[in-house]
């Protein structure tokens, strides 16, 4: 029985072979690509780096056992590349790891966490300009109509800024990778179907990217549900560009980046640094998602034969579709300064160690330095990036929401293509930025977890902030998609665990 299903499972694997060497693969490219389908054994972790956890309220044996625990079973066992995990209580760094093959200088793609930097400018701009968070984005993003309509061509009320900081737009753009093609609506359906028949106008800077989408219609009037999007972050970014007179690379330079001590973080990286860069992975399961919006129907067949033929021998990732030094979205390289479209809600690439710094600075709202603590924060930065504003994310508030006993659903969770994983966050509510740990018994988180504030990134790039524990984590990595492992859950639940 056993030689039948191995015999059956190499003339599956012979069979893909030959299809994908009919779609017009070379011989040498596919003898380069099937070893990417066999996991590779990591390097053992490089460094470690302890501050005495236990005078600051953590225990060292627990934290050592969830590091352990993450090298054992994605490091070690070829799912991962590497991983850079920090510990930071009262500011201070209280553990450090630099797990395989990468460390802290390592430069990481952020994805999402783009949005949180977007947010905070937006934040900045309401203090500082005394700007409503009910002030329609007409009135502050010229470009942006007055009337919005839904699919059927009703009016509907106007977009606010505090809808941008939310989720709650009710935009139509959408993606594959974030949500399910099945749980598409027509008016987003059709936006796909363009997209992949290349009739999409590309646009040349943010002003432009907004401009588009303005003239597109709704999916449901804004404030009625939560519904993932990055559009939001691209109009509170127009905003502070209008404002302010700097675009949003040269905004989030002056006055986050560099306040906050972090050199090597922006939009465009310092091409010295272009050898710290590493590949962004794919795990298989994500391809044929990635595929549904290319254009291209060859270029759609291979890719989701790619994961096709991944998940068939097992891999655990492929790492030659973004290159190291690849640029976030366009085709170009990380470092390349003719950049000019700035994406506000995926484009922010940085090191491990500025990050770090970032979680030191979100505890508090203080740089620490030699001559004493700086602020850079506002108190009503923080209260609002960690303050609920939202109901519960979960059905029907959440659009189309699917069950889950998560912080944040993973593949092996999901059920059916009519859902939309990506909204459902139970126990938890958005603040004006991130998400927000409201009751962590319904995901099995401690109790003391409760107040902690997250998000992540696509290529798997997590961290919480807890101001009542005056605690922050993270866990950098580069595995598209962010919904293969439940680092985020694992995360946040051992460190909270680790509290005295």
């Amino acid at each position: 029985m056993l030689l039948i299903n191995a015999n059956k499972g190499k003339a599956a694997l012979a069979a893909g072979v030959v299809f994908l060497t009919f779609l017009g693969v070379s011989r040498l490219s596919l003898a380069a690509a099937l070893p990417r389908f066999r996991g590779r054994p990591a390097l053992a972790s490089r460094r470690c780096e302890w501050n005495d956890p236990e005078a600051h309220g953590l225990s060292s044996s627990k934290l050592a056992e969830l590091a352990a625990d993450f090298e054992k079973r994605y490091i070690r066992a070829g799912l991962l590349k590497g991983a850079v995990v920090a510990i930071v209580k009262s500011g201070k760094v209280i553990a450090l790891w630099e797990l395989g093959n990468y460390t802290s200088n390592t430069v990481f793609k952020l994805y999402s966490i783009s949005k949180v930097f977007t947010a905070i400018a937006g934040l900045q701009l309401c203090e500082e300009l005394g700007i409503s968070l009910d002030t329609p984005i007409s009135q502050i993003v010229p470009e942006w109509p007055m009337d919005l309509c839904d699919e059927s061509g009703a009016k509907m009320p106007p977009l606010l800024l505090r809808h941008c900081l939310t989720h709650t737009g009710g935009f139509s753009k959408t993606l594959p990778t974030v949500h399910p093609v099945g749980s598409f609506r027509p008016v987003e359906l059709e936006r796909l179907r363009s997209q992949v028949c290349g009739a999409t106008k590309a646009a040349r800077n943010l002003k432009e990217a907004v401009e588009l989408e303005g003239k597109h219609p709704h999916i449901f009037a804004p404030g009625q549900h939560f519904n993932y999007c990055g559009v939001g972050s691209q109009l509170v970014a127009r905003a502070v560009e209008e404002a302010t007179g700097m675009n949003i690379a040269e905004y989030m330079d002056k006055r986050i980046f560099k306040p906050a001590g972090m050199e090597s973080t922006g939009f465009v990286l310092d091409e010295a640094l272009s050898g710290n860069c590493v590949s962004t992975d794919y795990h298989p399961w994500v391809l044929p998602a990635v595929a549904a919006a290319l254009p291209g129907r060859w270029n759609r067949m291979r890719l989701r034969l790619r994961g096709f033929l991944g998940q068939l021998c097992g891999c655990p990732l492929i790492d030659d579709i973004k290159p190291a030094g690849s640029a976030v979205v366009l085709p170009t390289k990380l470092w390349d300064r003719s950049l000019s479209l700035f994406h506000p809600d995926a484009g922010v690439i940085g090191t491990g160690s500025d990050f770090v710094k970032w979680l030191q600075v979100m505890s508090s709202g203080k740089l620490m330095g030699a001559t004493g603590a700086k602020e850079v924060f506002s108190q009503f930065v923080l209260d609002s990036l960690s303050t609920p504003t939202t109901p519960e994310l979960q059905a029907p508030f959440a659009f189309d929401a699917s069950p889950s006993r998560r912080m944040f659903p993973v593949r092996g969770d999901l059920r059916g293509g009519r859902q939309r994983p990506f909204n459902s966050f139970p126990g938890q509510r958005f603040s004006l930025g991130a998400c927000v740990v409201t009751d962590p018994g319904k995901v099995g988180l401690p109790r003391r977890a409760e107040g902690a504030w997250h998000w992540m990134g696509f290529a798997s790039t997590y961290f919480f902030v807890n101001r009542r524990e005056e605690l922050s984590a993270c866990f950098l990595t580069q595995l598209i998609s962010h919904r293969t492992y439940p680092l985020l859950d694992e995360l946040v639940k051992g460190v909270h665990e680790s509290l005295l």
